[in-house]
């Protein structure tokens, strides 16, 4: 394998497009291990579809389209691991507050809130979300358990949440209270 003309084509590609990549990605991340990381996850990509890829007519312009998507990628999941830090840190802030102490007695009446909002949903939605989000499975394994698709358990999630979102918004509670949720349980 490591003589074939494939390979060899994908050795010189590598090495003539790596530098050139990375400061590409570098641009959309402005951190240089992340840039690697994404070139890096591009190539083996690129390799595993190889195959499928040999017609590619500018294979350059291939790589530069994907490590901008694959960095545009990585920037959302990035800010969506930022909005909920920051949940925890309002609340780690908090407890650093002098109300402190008000908050904690606050938290029966928001653990009661938050269990009203999971008892008021439909019941394959309620069977679903205390699976996933209680019980901590992933989608795959609630599907199994309770014999759905694992699109099924992904869609009652989202409706799951949407709902507990719009209940919970009714008594002015942040949405980012649900994340406490695996923090209430026993």
């Amino acid at each position: 394998m490591l003589t074939s003309p494939s390979y060899q084509a994908y050795k010189e590609l590598f090495h003539s497009q790596y530098n050139d990549l990375c400061n590409y990605a570098y641009s959309f991340l402005k951190d240089d291990a992340a840039a690697e990381d994404v070139v890096q996850e591009t190539f083996i990509r690129l390799w595993e579809k190889h195959q499928n890829l040999i017609g590619i007519p500018n294979i350059k312009a291939y790589l530069f389209r994907a490590v901008r998507n694959n960095s545009i990628s990585a920037l959302r999941k990035l800010g969506t691991e930022e909005a909920g830090n920051k949940g925890f840190e309002w609340i780690s802030d908090s407890m650093e507050d002098p109300d402190a102490r008000e908050i904690e007695n606050a938290r029966p009446y928001y653990e009661q809130l938050i269990y009203e909002a999971v008892a008021n949903l439909p019941p394959q939605c309620r069977e679903v979300f205390t699976c996933c989000r209680i019980n901590g499975m992933t989608h795959q394994q609630a599907a199994t358990k309770l014999g759905l698709s694992a699109k099924t358990v992904e869609n009652y999630m989202g409706r799951a949440l949407k709902l507990l979102r719009k209940y919970l918004l009714q008594y002015g509670l942040p949405v980012s209270i649900l994340f406490l949720l695996k923090i209430l349980t026993p």
